[in-house]
């Protein structure tokens, strides 16, 4: 196995509904969570007393930091791929899937009078 590199496929669908995850006001609260689960490494790593202690906790600091820096990475790379792949061209319909039903102005009564 040469050069093992896993790569996250994603489709049209995924990266929406990721995108949408992303807008909301909760995607904050998971990254002060993710946040503060890497400090919880780091003040473990600087409580350490022995030497082998220190650095087999500053590998698991360096590990989980690495870690929550890769899975933003990824998100972050998903949703601008998902952005930057809609055609900025033409204007967005947004009430193209509002069924409205028919309108004409014969059935229309008026308003005053």
């Amino acid at each position: 196995m040469e050069n093992f590199n896993p790569e996250v496929h994603l489709d049209r669908t995924e990266q929406s509904a990721l995108q949408s995850v992303v807008a909301q006001p909760g995607f904050q609260v998971i990254q002060k969570i993710g946040r503060a689960c890497v400090d919880q490494f780091v003040v473990k790593w600087m409580n350490q007393e022995t030497d082998e202690d220190i650095l087999r906790a500053h590998r698991h600091a360096k590990v989980a930091a690495q870690l929550y820096t890769a899975f933003l990475s990824e998100i972050k790379l998903q949703v601008d791929d998902y952005i930057h792949a809609q055609p900025q061209d033409k204007p967005v319909d947004v009430a193209a899937s509002l069924d409205i039903g028919e309108f004409s102005d014969a059935e229309e009564e008026p308003l005053l009078g």
